[in-house]
Protein backbone atom coordinates (compact mmCIF):
# COMPACT_ATOMS: atom_id res chain seq x y z
CA UNK A 1 0.00 0.00 0.00
CA UNK A 2 1.25 3.49 -0.65
CA UNK A 3 2.33 5.98 1.69
CA UNK A 4 3.75 8.84 0.45
CA UNK A 5 5.60 10.93 -1.98
CA UNK A 6 9.42 10.44 -1.34
CA UNK A 7 12.31 13.13 -3.38
CA UNK A 8 14.94 11.80 -5.42
CA UNK A 9 18.33 14.17 -4.52
CA UNK A 10 20.99 11.93 -4.98
CA UNK A 11 22.74 12.82 -8.37
CA UNK A 12 23.99 9.34 -8.34
CA UNK A 13 20.52 8.13 -8.18
CA UNK A 14 18.95 10.30 -10.96
CA UNK A 15 21.57 8.89 -13.37
CA UNK A 16 20.62 5.76 -12.63
CA UNK A 17 16.71 6.41 -13.04
CA UNK A 18 17.70 8.16 -16.40
CA UNK A 19 19.35 5.12 -17.47
CA UNK A 20 16.40 2.73 -16.80
CA UNK A 21 14.79 4.66 -19.56
CA UNK A 22 16.86 3.55 -22.24
CA UNK A 23 15.77 0.22 -22.00
CA UNK A 24 13.87 -0.53 -25.43
CA UNK A 25 15.12 2.73 -26.77
CA UNK A 26 13.44 5.07 -28.32
CA UNK A 27 10.08 3.73 -26.32
CA UNK A 28 11.04 5.88 -23.13
CA UNK A 29 13.15 8.65 -24.51
CA UNK A 30 11.18 11.89 -23.93
CA UNK A 31 11.37 10.61 -19.88
CA UNK A 32 15.14 10.63 -20.55
CA UNK A 33 15.53 13.59 -22.01
CA UNK A 34 13.96 15.16 -19.50
CA UNK A 35 16.18 13.99 -16.91
CA UNK A 36 19.31 14.42 -19.19
CA UNK A 37 18.20 18.46 -19.45
CA UNK A 38 18.22 19.09 -15.69
CA UNK A 39 20.99 16.89 -15.02
CA UNK A 40 22.94 19.30 -16.65
CA UNK A 41 21.02 22.08 -15.65
CA UNK A 42 22.51 21.21 -12.40
CA UNK A 43 25.85 19.96 -13.16
CA UNK A 44 26.09 23.79 -14.00
CA UNK A 45 24.09 25.14 -11.36
CA UNK A 46 23.74 23.09 -8.14
CA UNK A 47 21.14 25.31 -6.59
CA UNK A 48 18.80 25.25 -9.82
CA UNK A 49 15.69 27.03 -7.52
CA UNK A 50 11.91 24.69 -7.66
CA UNK A 51 13.33 21.29 -8.99
CA UNK A 52 11.83 18.25 -7.38
CA UNK A 53 11.93 15.00 -8.48
CA UNK A 54 9.54 12.73 -6.56
CA UNK A 55 8.26 8.88 -6.85
CA UNK A 56 6.70 6.64 -4.78
CA UNK A 57 7.56 5.10 -1.51
CA UNK A 58 11.42 5.51 -2.97
CA UNK A 59 10.68 2.90 -5.08
CA UNK A 60 11.10 4.40 -8.32
CA UNK A 61 13.92 1.35 -9.49
CA UNK A 62 11.06 -1.12 -9.97
CA UNK A 63 9.35 0.90 -12.50
CA UNK A 64 10.94 4.04 -13.13
CA UNK A 65 7.86 6.00 -11.88
CA UNK A 66 8.67 9.67 -11.10
CA UNK A 67 7.02 13.13 -11.28
CA UNK A 68 9.62 16.13 -11.98
CA UNK A 69 8.30 19.40 -10.85
CA UNK A 70 9.86 22.78 -11.67
CA UNK A 71 7.60 25.25 -10.28
CA UNK A 72 4.58 25.23 -12.20
CA UNK A 73 5.99 22.68 -14.51
CA UNK A 74 4.92 19.23 -14.43
CA UNK A 75 6.35 15.87 -16.12
CA UNK A 76 5.47 11.95 -14.68
CA UNK A 77 6.08 9.15 -15.97
CA UNK A 78 6.86 4.94 -15.53
CA UNK A 79 8.18 2.17 -17.45
CA UNK A 80 5.29 -0.17 -17.68
CA UNK A 81 2.69 2.68 -18.98
CA UNK A 82 -0.34 0.47 -18.57
CA UNK A 83 0.41 -0.39 -14.82
CA UNK A 84 -1.28 3.15 -14.17
CA UNK A 85 -2.54 2.48 -10.18
CA UNK A 86 0.04 3.39 -8.64
CA UNK A 87 0.76 6.40 -10.64
CA UNK A 88 -2.24 7.13 -10.33
CA UNK A 89 -1.62 7.67 -6.44
CA UNK A 90 1.41 9.37 -6.57
CA UNK A 91 -0.01 11.90 -8.76
CA UNK A 92 -3.12 12.25 -6.24
CA UNK A 93 -0.55 13.14 -3.13
CA UNK A 94 1.23 15.28 -4.88
CA UNK A 95 0.20 19.74 -4.32
CA UNK A 96 -2.25 20.72 -6.84
CA UNK A 97 -3.12 23.67 -5.54
CA UNK A 98 -1.56 26.03 -7.74
CA UNK A 99 -2.03 23.96 -10.78
CA UNK A 100 0.22 23.05 -13.49
CA UNK A 101 1.65 23.13 -16.95
CA UNK A 102 1.49 19.35 -17.58
CA UNK A 103 4.07 18.26 -20.64
CA UNK A 104 4.19 15.20 -22.36
CA UNK A 105 1.35 13.28 -21.22
CA UNK A 106 1.93 9.71 -22.97
CA UNK A 107 -1.24 8.19 -24.09
CA UNK A 108 -1.58 5.67 -21.62
CA UNK A 109 -1.44 7.69 -18.96
CA UNK A 110 -4.14 9.83 -20.16
CA UNK A 111 -7.19 8.37 -18.48
CA UNK A 112 -5.06 8.38 -14.93
CA UNK A 113 -4.67 11.96 -15.40
CA UNK A 114 -8.12 12.81 -16.14
CA UNK A 115 -9.30 10.72 -13.28
CA UNK A 116 -7.60 12.85 -11.07
CA UNK A 117 -9.02 15.93 -12.31
CA UNK A 118 -12.40 14.60 -11.96
CA UNK A 119 -12.06 13.43 -8.77
CA UNK A 120 -10.29 16.61 -7.68
CA UNK A 121 -12.52 18.54 -9.83
CA UNK A 122 -9.33 20.50 -11.24
CA UNK A 123 -10.37 22.56 -14.16
CA UNK A 124 -8.55 22.42 -17.51
CA UNK A 125 -7.87 25.68 -19.07
CA UNK A 126 -6.58 23.74 -22.68
CA UNK A 127 -5.29 20.38 -24.24
CA UNK A 128 -3.24 19.64 -27.22
CA UNK A 129 -2.43 16.34 -28.79
CA UNK A 130 0.35 15.98 -30.21
CA UNK A 131 2.57 13.19 -32.73
CA UNK A 132 6.54 12.53 -32.05
CA UNK A 133 9.01 12.91 -34.75
CA UNK A 134 12.40 11.11 -34.03
CA UNK A 135 15.77 11.13 -35.93
CA UNK A 136 18.71 9.05 -34.78
CA UNK A 137 22.05 10.80 -33.91
CA UNK A 138 23.96 9.95 -36.86
CA UNK A 139 21.32 11.11 -39.03
CA UNK A 140 20.96 14.18 -37.52
CA UNK A 141 24.84 14.70 -37.57
CA UNK A 142 24.44 14.34 -41.87
CA UNK A 143 22.09 16.84 -41.81
CA UNK A 144 23.25 19.66 -44.84
CA UNK A 145 20.88 22.39 -45.48
CA UNK A 146 22.51 26.02 -46.73
CA UNK A 147 21.59 28.93 -45.73
CA UNK A 148 19.40 31.27 -48.20
CA UNK A 149 21.58 34.20 -49.42
CA UNK A 150 21.27 37.50 -47.45
CA UNK A 151 20.90 35.28 -44.15
CA UNK A 152 23.16 33.70 -40.89
CA UNK A 153 22.69 31.44 -38.44
CA UNK A 154 23.98 32.50 -35.21
CA UNK A 155 22.36 31.87 -31.40
CA UNK A 156 18.91 33.33 -30.28
CA UNK A 157 19.99 36.19 -27.79
CA UNK A 158 18.10 37.08 -24.47
CA UNK A 159 16.62 40.28 -25.91
CA UNK A 160 15.10 38.02 -28.94
CA UNK A 161 12.83 36.35 -25.90
CA UNK A 162 9.74 38.61 -26.48
CA UNK A 163 9.34 38.01 -29.69
CA UNK A 164 9.50 34.31 -29.30
CA UNK A 165 6.99 34.05 -26.86
CA UNK A 166 4.64 35.91 -28.16
CA UNK A 167 4.74 34.31 -31.52
CA UNK A 168 4.88 30.85 -29.34
CA UNK A 169 1.64 28.65 -30.12
CA UNK A 170 1.96 27.21 -26.23
CA UNK A 171 2.88 30.83 -24.88
CA UNK A 172 0.70 31.13 -21.60
CA UNK A 173 1.22 32.93 -18.62
CA UNK A 174 4.47 32.73 -17.34
CA UNK A 175 6.15 31.72 -20.14
CA UNK A 176 8.05 34.38 -21.12
CA UNK A 177 10.39 33.47 -18.21
CA UNK A 178 10.58 30.22 -19.60
CA UNK A 179 11.47 31.16 -22.56
CA UNK A 180 14.17 32.96 -21.02
CA UNK A 181 15.50 30.03 -19.50
CA UNK A 182 15.65 28.11 -22.00
CA UNK A 183 18.04 30.61 -24.52
CA UNK A 184 20.24 30.54 -21.85
CA UNK A 185 21.11 27.24 -20.89
CA UNK A 186 19.71 25.01 -23.53
CA UNK A 187 20.71 25.00 -27.40
CA UNK A 188 19.03 27.19 -29.92
CA UNK A 189 19.54 28.38 -32.99
CA UNK A 190 18.43 31.80 -34.81
CA UNK A 191 18.36 32.96 -38.69
CA UNK A 192 19.09 36.44 -39.04
CA UNK A 193 18.63 38.54 -41.94
CA UNK A 194 22.51 40.49 -43.39
CA UNK A 195 20.75 43.77 -44.42
CA UNK A 196 18.87 44.57 -40.95
CA UNK A 197 20.59 41.62 -38.28
CA UNK A 198 16.78 41.30 -38.13
CA UNK A 199 15.93 37.50 -36.20
CA UNK A 200 13.75 36.26 -39.29
CA UNK A 201 13.53 32.39 -37.83
CA UNK A 202 14.35 30.25 -34.72
CA UNK A 203 14.00 27.36 -33.28
CA UNK A 204 14.64 25.96 -29.40
CA UNK A 205 15.39 23.02 -27.49
CA UNK A 206 13.16 22.62 -24.82
CA UNK A 207 13.59 21.25 -21.35
CA UNK A 208 11.68 18.01 -22.28
CA UNK A 209 14.43 17.86 -25.22
CA UNK A 210 12.34 18.65 -27.90
CA UNK A 211 12.59 20.52 -30.56
CA UNK A 212 10.09 23.57 -30.07
CA UNK A 213 8.83 26.89 -30.67
CA UNK A 214 9.78 26.48 -33.88
CA UNK A 215 8.76 29.99 -36.08
CA UNK A 216 9.55 32.15 -38.73
CA UNK A 217 8.39 35.81 -39.37
CA UNK A 218 5.59 36.23 -41.70
CA UNK A 219 7.45 38.56 -43.29
CA UNK A 220 9.84 35.94 -44.38
CA UNK A 221 8.47 32.23 -45.09
CA UNK A 222 7.97 30.43 -48.25
CA UNK A 223 11.73 30.66 -48.43
CA UNK A 224 12.25 27.02 -46.77
CA UNK A 225 13.93 29.21 -43.56
CA UNK A 226 12.17 26.54 -41.21
CA UNK A 227 14.10 23.66 -42.80
CA UNK A 228 17.45 25.26 -42.15
CA UNK A 229 16.90 26.11 -38.83
CA UNK A 230 15.56 22.79 -37.40
CA UNK A 231 18.25 21.17 -39.17
CA UNK A 232 20.99 23.43 -37.67
CA UNK A 233 19.95 22.91 -33.90
CA UNK A 234 19.28 19.28 -35.02
CA UNK A 235 23.14 18.77 -36.39
CA UNK A 236 24.15 21.04 -33.47
CA UNK A 237 22.27 18.77 -30.62
CA UNK A 238 23.72 15.38 -32.23
CA UNK A 239 27.11 17.03 -32.49
CA UNK A 240 27.16 18.92 -29.07
CA UNK A 241 25.48 16.26 -27.26
CA UNK A 242 25.64 12.63 -28.66
CA UNK A 243 21.72 13.14 -28.82
CA UNK A 244 18.87 11.64 -30.82
CA UNK A 245 16.39 14.32 -31.79
CA UNK A 246 13.06 14.26 -31.04
CA UNK A 247 10.15 17.01 -31.86
CA UNK A 248 6.78 16.77 -30.47
CA UNK A 249 4.10 18.48 -32.71
CA UNK A 250 0.20 19.24 -32.55
CA UNK A 251 -1.49 16.88 -34.73
CA UNK A 252 -3.29 19.47 -36.72
CA UNK A 253 -0.03 21.93 -37.49
CA UNK A 254 0.64 20.66 -41.29
CA UNK A 255 3.09 23.30 -42.01
CA UNK A 256 5.91 21.96 -38.80
CA UNK A 257 5.04 18.28 -39.98
CA UNK A 258 6.17 18.69 -43.03
CA UNK A 259 9.56 20.36 -41.68
CA UNK A 260 9.88 16.95 -40.15
CA UNK A 261 9.27 14.45 -42.73
CA UNK A 262 11.62 16.39 -45.18
CA UNK A 263 14.46 16.28 -42.95
CA UNK A 264 13.51 12.95 -42.88
CA UNK A 265 12.54 12.40 -39.25
CA UNK A 266 10.25 9.27 -38.73
CA UNK A 267 6.66 9.83 -37.03
CA UNK A 268 7.00 7.52 -34.25
CA UNK A 269 3.05 5.89 -35.01
CA UNK A 270 0.61 5.97 -31.99
CA UNK A 271 3.26 7.74 -29.86
CA UNK A 272 0.60 10.47 -29.06
CA UNK A 273 1.40 12.77 -25.82
CA UNK A 274 -0.61 15.58 -24.57
CA UNK A 275 0.18 18.95 -23.12
CA UNK A 276 -2.64 19.99 -20.68
CA UNK A 277 -2.94 23.40 -18.29
CA UNK A 278 -4.67 22.43 -14.66
CA UNK A 279 -5.64 25.49 -13.62
CA UNK A 280 -4.99 27.08 -9.39
CA UNK A 281 -7.89 25.17 -7.57
CA UNK A 282 -8.46 28.95 -6.21
CA UNK A 283 -9.13 29.90 -9.74
CA UNK A 284 -7.37 32.48 -11.92
CA UNK A 285 -4.30 31.40 -14.42
CA UNK A 286 -1.46 29.69 -14.21
CA UNK A 287 1.53 32.13 -13.67
CA UNK A 288 5.60 31.82 -12.97
CA UNK A 289 6.25 31.54 -8.91
CA UNK A 290 6.19 35.35 -7.54
CA UNK A 291 9.68 36.17 -6.27
CA UNK A 292 11.81 33.79 -8.60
Amino acid sequence: MATGLTTITDLAELRELQELHLADWPKHCVAYFWLDNYLRWLETDPLTKYLTFYTLDGDWRRDGLFILVHRYQLFFSNLSRQKTPELLSVLTLLDWTNGFKVSAIHETHHRAYKQLLAERRLVMDREMKTVMYHLPCEQAKALQRSCPPGYYLDDVRLEHAGLINDLWSAHHPGSLKLVEMLIEKNGNVGLYEEATGELCAWCLRLQSGFLGALEVLQTHQRRGLGLVVAAAIAKRIANDLEHDVTALVNLNNETARKVFDKLLFTLLEGEHYYWSMCLPESGGLLNWPANT
